[in-house]
């Protein structure tokens, strides 16, 4: 009789260590955060500017723009206050505006990218164009989910800011715009970024290495 034993795999020494992944984490958050806050204007224009086309055209009575300054977005509407009630901006003889910090949102983009940089790339043959195309790709997917808190964050300031004025003018309800707030500020932010780069480093030696850990 011959005895027959299942081979027993090899350790691989060279098998990226998780400790090492996590320190590369925290080195690369900082150069990417540093550029991230440096240039938050420029990382935010695209999605005030979509924010600004989407908000205007679904709430033209309200709404009158949407700009932004440096890091800060400035809504404006077509209300003013005149005696602790809301009027027309015209009976008013200002608009009321309302502040949003774009950073709140946009803090996913910096975030991603450390993640993206701290993987090793399991493809040796395209080398940087395939590690930067892959970046590039990972920030446009994030694009739309910062778009969508940008307006959320606004439509939360409006309902809370004009009252009765926003809710007679708008269909959606007090509880789809709490909600959408609280996933666009607490978890889009973090999450989204682990969900793309996930998906993306699915067959990066790295995650291949965590999947079959015992």
């Amino acid at each position: 009789m011959t005895d027959t034993q299942t081979p027993i795999p090899k350790r691989n020494d060279d098998a990226p260590k998780l400790y090492r992944f996590v320190g590369l984490i925290f080195l690369w958050l900082i150069p990417c955060f540093f550029i991230w806050v440096s240039l938050s204007s420029f990382l935010a224009a695209p999605a005030v500017w979509a924010s600004e086309q989407i908000l205007t055209y679904a709430l033209p009575d309200i709404i009158n723009t949407f700009s932004l300054s440096g890091s800060q977005a400035m809504l404006t509407t077509h209300f003013g206050e005149l005696d602790g009630q809301i009027v027309s901006a015209r009976a008013a003889g200002y608009r009321l505006a309302f502040p949003l910090n774009t950073r709140i949102v946009t803090y996913s983009l910096p975030f991603y990218a450390a993640l993206h940089f701290a993987t090793p790339s399991s493809n040796t043959t395209s080398g940087n164009d395939a590690n930067m195309a892959g970046l590039c790709k990972g920030l446009l997917l994030l694009y739309p989910l910062i778009i969508l808190g940008l307006i959320s964050i606004s439509l939360k300031n409006l309902m809370l800011g004009l009252g009765p004025a926003f809710i007679e003018g708008t269909s959606i309800g007090a509880s789809l715009i709490g909600l959408g707030y609280q996933l666009s500020t607490l978890m889009v932010p973090t999450v989204a970024p682990i969900m793309i780069w996930a998906w993306q480093s699915r067959n990066s030696t790295l995650i291949q290495q965590l999947l079959i850990r015992k």
